[in-house]
């Protein structure tokens, strides 16, 4: 089984996965994190993670979304890439973390992550540089 784990500075996680419940549907197996929100003796983000992450059978694999390479979240995380059957993504939007959580389950984590960054990739567009005769009508996906 693959599990899901989004982890971001502040609402961020929490905001894509309340965007994921409302275009696929709430996902069982998503879990997200919410670091430096608090600090009022609540648990740091990473010590909630990992013991989630601690919690699921080792043969599981477990995809960690992070929101940007270089962040506090993120190289707080960057251990996890030793572990078995983890992944680790950084620089999340919505598009990716969709592409990811409705890729075929049965396709390598490695070949659908990485299948998925260049999808994500090509979605990032500044709109104003389109020709619109030319793009056609715009439809929701």
């Amino acid at each position: 089984m693959r599990h899901y784990l989004l982890a971001s500075h502040a609402y961020l996680s929490k905001g894509l996965a309340s965007a994921l419940e409302l275009i696929i549907g709430r996902q069982q197996n998503l879990k997200y994190y919410c670091a430096y929100v608090d600090d009022t003796g609540q648990e740091h983000f990473k010590d909630v993670l990992l013991r989630d992450l601690n919690a699921l059978p080792q043969e599981d694999e477990v995809i960690v979304m992070t929101d940007m390479f270089g962040g506090s979240v993120n190289n707080e995380l960057m251990e996890l890439i030793r572990r078995k059957n983890t992944h680790l993504v950084t620089g999340v939007n919505l598009a990716l973390v969709i592409g990811i959580l409705t890729g075929d389950p049965d396709e390598p984590a490695k070949e659908l992550i990485s299948r998925m960054v260049e999808e994500a990739r090509g979605a990032m567009l500044y709109c104003n540089e389109m020709d619109l005769e030319e793009a056609g009508p715009m439809d929701d996906f």
